[in-house]
């Protein structure tokens, strides 16, 4: 009798470790994969603002070029997996919206030039 007992405390301890191993792992998962999808959004909000910046010290805006989902300045490749780009150019400022990866990460620029 006292070994069946002592074996049920056993199996119902593994069960509730189990349990509890599963909901862990669960949950780390789940902030790991969060945690990767906030650092793919900061790091691509991070280029855009590079951008941004880089080019509103620009003289010369001219030589802003999009094609094929990229953007180039003067030939060099400033951003790419661009999936909007709208300019708007009204007498001294020129407004660019974009957007990057399927429209998930967004910003609307105002520039003055």
């Amino acid at each position: 009798m006292k070994r069946s007992i002592v074996l049920l405390e056993v199996i119902v301890s593994l069960l509730l470790f189990s349990i509890i191993a599963i909901g862990s792992s669960k949950l780390i998962y789940t902030l790991i994969e969060q945690n990767k999808e906030k650092h793919f959004v900061l790091e691509n909000n991070l280029k855009l603002e590079t951008t941004r910046l880089f080019l509103s010290k620009q003289y010369d805006l001219t030589k802003v070029n999009y094609q094929n989902n990229k953007l180039y300045f003067n030939n060099n490749l400033l951003l790419d997996h661009i999936s909007k780009y709208d300019t708007i150019i009204n007498q001294d400022i020129i407004s660019i919206d974009i957007c990057l990866y399927s429209d998930r990460i967004c910003q609307k620029w105002k520039i003055k030039f």
